[in-house]
């Protein structure tokens, strides 16, 4: 936190290891403007944390408890995390990927030609930029640990926020796919120029890549689901 800031009431610092959600992650499980997420966070009507940057995120499971008290709970068909999948681990991969982020939006940008039509809007580069972050630290978590879905609930809740969006919310969809492919283009140049020689390296990738695809489509069809049922 910056000196002479001051702490909000309810606002600790996160912990680590815990599962934390970004203002407008709440926002779309609560099914409330992320404005309003924050205001009430400020008010210490909605219990939020800092990171060690001075960050507001919400702790997954509080925010669950915070719902269940106020007889709002998460809509039964939205799960949180994707099913387990074993994979060999795979961290320097991880940490290769994580350097490459920078490579990886330059590659998304490009692929985007002012001759080419798009199905959705260009996203701007600080879009993309936060786009890239969440999406690689979902990719090298699932490496790391070993565990195809350790972060799948994030991108699910991707997938969640883009399908409360209505017809122009596909565009997640599309984002993710071209998030996918830049990460395994800068996946296999790494295998090919020796930066990464794990046995299983790019067979593990592609298992992590087809979980979080999955885990977007699903949040996307549930929020879809969920609009056109009325809840």
């Amino acid at each position: 936190m910056a000196r002479g800031q001051k702490r909000s009431p309810g606002l600790s610092r996160v912990e680590a290891g815990r599962r934390s959600l970004t203002a407008s992650e709440a926002a779309a499980i609560i099914g409330v403007s992320v404005a309003t997420v924050r205001g009430w966070a400020d008010q210490g009507r909605l219990p939020s944390h800092r990171t060690v940057g001075g960050h507001r995120r919400f702790d997954l499971d509080e925010l669950r408890d915070w719902l269940d008290d106020h007889g709002a709970p998460a809509p039964r068909r939205f799960s949180l995390s994707g099913p387990r999948g074993e994979i060999p681990r795979c961290p320097q991969l991880a940490r290769e990927l994580n350097v490459r982020s920078e490579a990886i939006i330059q590659r998304v940008l490009h692929g985007y030609d002012p001759e080419v039509p798009s199905l959705t809007s260009v996203p701007t580069e600080a879009e993309l930029r936060r786009a890239t972050t969440r999406y690689v630290r979902v990719v090298t978590g699932a490496l790391e640990s070993g565990n195809t879905g350790a972060f799948a609930g994030r991108a699910e809740i991707a997938g969640f926020r883009g399908g409360l969006q209505g017809e122009s919310g596909g565009g997640v969809l599309i984002e993710h796919t071209r998030l996918a492919l830049a990460v395994l283009q800068e996946a296999e140049d790494a295998i090919r120029t020796g930066a990464v020689t794990e046995e299983h390296a790019l067979p593990c990738l592609l298992a992590v890549v087809d979980a979080a695809q999955a885990a977007v489509a699903r949040g996307f069809g549930r929020a879809s689901h969920d609009a056109m049922s009325g809840l």
